[in-house]
């Protein structure tokens, strides 16, 4: 559902405080907060996002991918001092499409989400990064690096040991490479 979408739903209502989003099946209650919001649908999910800012957001500071991705909109061309090139709306809603699918992959497989959430960063040519390694991840090692057009496929880097294998993949192999990640053998 986007942006218009919602508007169209609000007109539709006959109860302008409520709507019903059949992308969730609900009748939800409209407050100002919601209003002030941006909806995105992801995997047929609505999600609401603040978009007022209330406080700088923290790179250093902030470790959750969720709002790494969501920040990623407020990095503007040359963000890192040099020429890193400000990220595309479509970008940053393929990396929450990722992220998407790495917590319904979690869920399916009874993994603790939490304990198995990826870094994530951005990067100076304009890619995001996801990354899983450290002390959860003591003997594997796993990037994952959006495009900056969806036109490119995700590259991958995997490092076990010594032993590093590197390419590209389409989100319909996500499973698979999560599959490695996670030790899940069928």
């Amino acid at each position: 559902m986007n942006r218009n979408t919602w508007g169209n739903t609000l007109q539709h209502t006959q109860h302008p405080e409520t709507a019903f989003i059949p992308s969730i099946s609900r009748q939800i209650s409209i407050t100002p907060i919601v209003k002030a919001a941006l909806v995105y649908t992801i995997n047929n999910e609505a999600l609401f996002i603040d978009s007022r800012k209330q406080e700088k957001f923290d790179w250093r500071k902030n470790k959750n991918a969720y709002q790494r991705i969501i920040h990623l909109s407020d990095l503007e061309d040359k963000w890192d001092s040099y020429n890193a090139p400000k990220f595309s709306k479509q970008q940053i809603d393929f990396a929450l499409t990722l992220y998407s699918y790495l917590r319904s992959y979690c869920f399916a497989r009874n993994i603790d989400f939490a304990r198995t959430e990826p870094f994530v960063a951005p990067c100076s040519d304009g890619m995001i990064l996801f990354e899983w390694s450290g002390k959860r991840f003591p003997n594997k090692q796993l990037e994952i690096y959006v495009p900056i057009s969806d036109k490119h496929s995700c590259e991958f880097l995997k490092t076990e040991g010594d032993s590093e294998l590197e390419g590209e993949f389409h989100l319909g192999e996500f499973n698979l490479i999560l599959d490695w990640l996670f030790n899940f053998e069928y």
